[in-house]
């Protein structure tokens, strides 16, 4: 495989969607025979896992195996440090993961080679950049894009609460801009960063493991970004077609991982963790500036000091790296 950019799915009981969504000719052209495509399967039934065999055989999909006696194998930060190894491990020359929904497809007929070069165009990505999401359609509204989550970006209550949606032109049209964390259906993240900067945290499994993703690459003053010119399309109002449901109502059977659960666990841990309460309304400037401290040197503290009718941001407003 000559391409630098590889994809990866955490499957639990869903191996329909593969045929169904993701590789279905209908919703993507996208051409994946020269791209790595892992899987890992999170401990899936006897019946899916005879689909599994089908759609590694299908779609040449590249098995990771995983010790499904270990609970940590059901996050996905997890995963993409086990995979993350396996590259490494098979010497393996990528340098982007892409980790992929299965109910979320590429846009267009040249996604990947798309982002590709966009990355050559931009090589300050590959030292200055930690994840990277896309303009992602229809989880909202159908037909509407989100661009990214937030919850320090000044005037987000107005334009989204804490999703970067309903944003001016200026984004939209710019060639890319600094979010606090990317939209979570698919995002890419960039190998060598995650290995010298993530740490892996078992109580963020699948909701909002990309927030906490970013914020730990903010903290040491590694951008997260969105392109918007590259888009994906959320396609949960399918699964029922497939006797699925959409991932916040289907308790543990596609992933362990109770969207209730979640929010309860996401707010104690964010604020343990990162110091504040996650919500829909950034925390104070008193608040925010007792935790100095901890956020001093952060990509977060320049979010918090601006305000999204200020335009979109790019690397060169985060100043010169020490």
């Amino acid at each position: 495989m000559k391409n630098k950019t590889a994809i990866l799915f955490t499957t639990r009981n869903c191996y329909q969607l593969f045929d169904g969504i993701f590789f279905n000719p209908q919703h993507t052209k996208q051409d994946f025979s020269d791209y790595y495509v892992f899987n890992i399967d999170l401990n899936s039934d006897a019946e899916q896992q005879e689909l599994r065999k089908f759609a590694q055989e299908k779609f040449n999909l590249i098995d990771i195996p995983v010790d499904v006696n270990d609970r940590n194998i059901y996050s996905v930060n997890k995963d993409i440090e086990l995979c993350a190894k396996y590259i490494e491990e098979n010497e393996l020359d990528i340098e982007w993961l892409i980790w992929c929904s299965h109910d979320t497809v590429f846009s267009g007929e040249n996604f990947l080679k798309n982002f590709e070069d966009i990355l050559d165009s931009n090589p300050r990505f590959k030292t200055e950049v930690g994840s990277i999401g896309f303009g992602d359609y229809g989880q909202i509204e159908e037909g509407k894009a989100c661009y990214g989550r937030s919850n320090l970006l000044q005037g987000m209550v107005e334009v989204g609460k804490a999703f970067v949606q309903n944003v001016s032109d200026e984004y939209v049209e710019s060639d890319y801009f600094l979010v606090e964390a990317p939209n979570d259906n698919i995002v890419a993240v960039n190998l060598d960063l995650y290995r010298k900067h993530i740490e892996f945290d078992p109580e963020f499994i699948l909701f909002y493991v990309w927030d906490d993703i970013a914020a730990q690459f903010g903290l040491k003053q590694i951008a997260s970004i969105t392109i918007p010119s590259l888009h994906v399309v959320d396609l949960f109002r399918e699964k029922p077609k497939y006797n699925l449901q959409r991932s916040i109502f289907s308790g543990t059977d596609t992933h362990i991982d109770s969207y209730q659960n979640a929010a309860d666990t996401y707010q104690r841990r964010w604020r343990e963790k990162y110091g504040f309460y996650r919500g829909l309304v950034p925390p104070t400037k008193e608040e925010f500036n007792n935790l100095d401290d901890l956020y001093n040197e952060s990509i977060q503290k320049k979010i918090f000091s601006w305000h999204v009718n200020d335009g979109p941001k790019t690397l060169d407003d985060l100043g010169v790296r020490e």
